[in-house]
């Protein structure tokens, strides 16, 4: 179910597909899309989630990758 009351920023997953395989999944805003979405007052705090989340996430992202794949 799609709420419209809210809307993922950043987000990161593990999923076992139906093939049991398991697999990552990185998502974010991109940056340049803040401006046009969000109001003046709250636009700094949002950019400094994604890029933070970018920094940590990505790294997590890139170790269950390289895990995932060793083990296959």
């Amino acid at each position: 179910m799609i709420n419209k009351n809210e809307a993922n920023l950043v987000s990161f997953k593990i999923l076992l597909t139906r093939k049991n395989e398991i697999v990552t999944e990185f998502s974010m805003l991109q940056e340049n899309m803040v401006d046009g979405i969000f109001p003046k007052d709250e636009r700094d705090i949002i950019k400094s989630i994604l890029r933070n989340g970018k920094h940590k996430l990505s790294d997590l992202h890139s170790f269950f990758q390289r895990e995932i794949n060793s083990l296959k």
